[in-house]
């Protein structure tokens, strides 16, 4: 059962960063109304950039905390949460759309040419996908991971208290005498 749980965690750490980037490049492309970058100098300007980033990276920090937290609570029992396998599955998951982002960054002759800002805060910008995005993903499991490892804590144990050793357990009846 335990491999189940670490399996869980695991699977569970990837899809949310695959779901999370791919989420972050939908709202990216969804934008803000264009009198809003027009008041704030166009839509490649740093505050526009910088407003886009934090607010996809806050939406994405939610929903990697609420999933996170989903999966790694114990339910009934005091199993340890496997925070480290879902930040592992986290990582792997980074890496792949990293290695991905690469080689779509290869491809396209356009983007050697974008702005270091650009490929930092944009959620659609290859091989990044948004730098916020990543912290505010490993900042929600981690939260989640600390917040089911609280309440761990408050449940009741599965496991019976041990005794020292050498100390003999007490007889079943401590009023009866032996005969």
């Amino acid at each position: 059962m335990k491999a189940a749980r670490r399996s869980i965690a695991f699977i569970s750490g990837a899809l949310l960063f695959s779901f999370c980037i791919g989420a972050a490049m939908q709202y990216a492309s969804t934008g803000l109304p264009r009198s809003v970058y027009l008041q704030l100098g166009g839509r490649n300007s740093l505050p526009v950039m910088l407003g886009e980033a934090v607010a996809i990276a806050v939406a994405l920090f939610a929903v990697s905390l609420l999933w996170s937290y989903a999966t790694l609570r114990p339910a009934r029992r005091r199993h340890r949460p496997y925070v480290a396998w879902m930040m592992s599955g986290v990582g792997m998951a980074w890496a792949g759309w990293l290695i991905f982002g690469a080689f779509s960054f290869a491809l396209e002759p356009r983007a050697y040419s974008a702005p270091l800002q650009t490929v930092l805060l944009s959620s659609s910008a290859a091989p990044l996908f948004g730098v916020l995005n990543i912290f505010a993903v490993l900042g929600g499991t981690w939260l989640a991971g600390r917040l089911a490892r609280r309440r761990q804590l408050g449940l009741p144990t599965t496991r019976s208290h041990r005794r020292p050793d050498g100390e003999a357990p007490p007889p079943a009846d401590a009023d009866a005498a032996p005969r």
